[in-house]
């Protein structure tokens, strides 16, 4: 049995009528209008305080979140922002950690840029329009099977996962056999979607508490009336922020001899895991961009700086996203073509290994202006190897 608060599943924001109390949009400083999967938001508010105070070219995040696959699904098919629709935005000096502010459009507006935080392939057996540009190079995003803090469980197998959470009650896992104590997200979304393809369950055959947002997984486990049977998924970077009342399981992937936290330990934040192919559950942002885009020229600019193929003056983007828990292209060492697919050794044409670490836990490498580096190559302030 499958349970669900949305009822219908695969609705798109685009047509939730707009909130009443939702005051008109502000004329915005070059918007760049997103929809992105709501594991993508602490990127983006922290990313959009920068871009809107940017000397060298200012830009308004106007967004609204959805899973990833109706995300796809709206920019293939060029779906607008319906008039009156209550978009969220980011102002200059806006808190990160705070919620967006909200207003409402005073006409349809068309969106310059979708993101999907798994393969597209995941999602559609649909080619890509030939219309719609996609970059398969964004930060990488880990996924997790989450629990209350107070929970006496530390990690999980692949194969404890298939049948928890494939066959529900009947699946025999101990403690994990309670679907009421089981909250996980709709099959449009990239969590469920990014798992699933991991422990090999489909995603509409997931067994549990259906939500929508991330924010009501995570209320669920924080309020769960059996915590030692309580379990969800989330992606990393919204677990991160939550470190005091959740506990990340580490997870054994199939032919893996051992778990292993997303991070070198279970309470570092290095992502080393990830980075290195021992954390198995992680999937590429990708991010679209349609070539008729109204605001063009702006989203290839937003797509860059997220990339880092862009350096604006004053701060760096991929810093913005280290210390949001992504992790960025260049501080990856393993690569995969599809989802939960094979891994491989990888290393980008500028990596960035001493930037993630000068920043996520410590470096021993060197910082560098450019031509100073005894060894290495100095790249992203420090020398790299």
């Amino acid at each position: 049995m499958r349970l669900s608060l949305a009822g219908v599943l695969g609705v798109a924001l685009l047509a939730i009528p707009s909130a009443a109390h939702a005051a008109p949009c502000p004329t915005f400083t070059n918007p760049v209008f997103m929809q992105v999967g709501d594991t993508q938001e602490n990127l983006l508010k922290t990313l959009g305080v920068a871009t809107v105070a940017d000397p060298d070219r200012a830009l308004t995040i106007v967004y609204v979140t959805s899973g990833s696959c109706t995300n796809i699904d709206a920019i293939y098919a060029n779906t607008q922002l319906a008039s009156g629709a209550t978009v969220k935005y980011v102002p200059a000096g806006l808190n990160p950690t705070a919620a967006a502010p909200t207003c409402q459009l005073a006409a349809a507006q068309a969106l310059d840029i979708a993101n999907s935080a798994l393969f597209v392939e995941a999602c559609t057996a649909a080619g890509t329009p030939p219309d719609v540009v996609t970059f398969h190079e964004g930060p990488k995003q880990a996924y997790a099977f989450v629990v209350p803090e107070v929970s006496n469980e530390t990690a999980i197998t692949a194969e404890e996962a298939y049948f928890a959470f494939g066959f529900g009650d009947q699946g025999g896992v101990t403690p994990w056999d309670d679907e009421t104590q089981m909250f996980i997200r709709t099959p449009t979304k990239s969590t469920l979607l990014a798992l699933a393809a991991s422990i090999a369950v489909p995603g509409v055959k997931w067994q549990g508490f259906m939500f929508d947002k991330s924010t009501e997984v995570v209320a669920a486990l924080q309020t769960a009336t059996k915590p030692q049977k309580a379990i969800g998924i989330l992606g990393v970077e919204v677990y991160d922020k939550l470190r005091g009342s959740l506990d990340a399981l580490a997870f054994q992937a199939y032919d893996q001899w051992y778990a292993y936290y997303p991070d070198s330990t279970a309470t570092a934040t290095d992502k080393q895991n990830v980075r290195d192919g021992h954390y198995f559950p992680w999937s590429p942002t990708v991010w679209m961009v349609r070539d008729d885009a109204p605001h063009l020229a702006d989203a290839e600019r937003m797509v860059g700086l997220i990339l880092g193929t862009v350096s604006p003056t004053g701060y760096d983007p991929l810093a913005i996203e280290i210390g949001v828990g992504l992790v960025p292209d260049c501080a990856m060492m393993v690569s995969r073509e599809l989802e939960a697919g094979p891994l491989s050794v990888y290393e980008a044409d500028e990596p960035c290994h001493c930037l993630y670490d000068s920043i996520a836990t410590s470096t021993t490498c060197t910082a560098c202006p450019a031509g100073t580096c005894a060894t290495g190559t100095c790249v992203h302030g420090y020398c790299e190897e």
